[in-house]
């Protein structure tokens, strides 16, 4: 599977430190997010939005700096999300091509109502 970063770009990069699995507690990586040059989030279904409020929560919570890595199913729809959330490099799935990514990010993004609200309440702190 292709890696790609959040231009939609082929890369080579190094493995990651960790990997997360939905809903993971975060309490094993804390303590060694300053060592920790690459840290991936599982999506195992693209339905499953517990990785975005990882990213999140890594970046704004914690100050996460180094590469966050999407992995498992997302699909080109959920790209802008992904690196609103704070990704920074993308192992895409096997039923997707790099290309199909890179023409998401060249989509209008208009979120849907769901999504602005859940945006907005993440922002407020609810």
């Amino acid at each position: 599977m292709p890696l790609i970063n959040s231009n939609a770009e082929e890369i080579s990069a190094a493995p990651p430190n960790a990997t997360l699995a939905p809903g993971a507690g975060l309490d094993e990586v804390l303590p060694h997010l300053g060592e920790f040059a690459v840290i991936a989030v599982e999506f195992p279904k693209f339905r499953d939005g517990r990785g975005f409020t990882t990213a999140r929560t890594l970046r704004e919570h914690h100050g996460y700096k180094g590469d966050l890595r999407a992995t498992g199913h997302f699909l080109p729809d959920q790209f802008g999300f992904l690196i609103a959330c704070g990704f920074t490099s993308f192992e895409t799935p096997a039923e997707h091509s790099p290309a199909q990514f890179a023409a998401a990010l060249a989509k209008p993004h208009q979120p849907g109502q769901l999504l602005r609200r859940s945006l907005t309440r993440a922002r407020e702190g609810v």
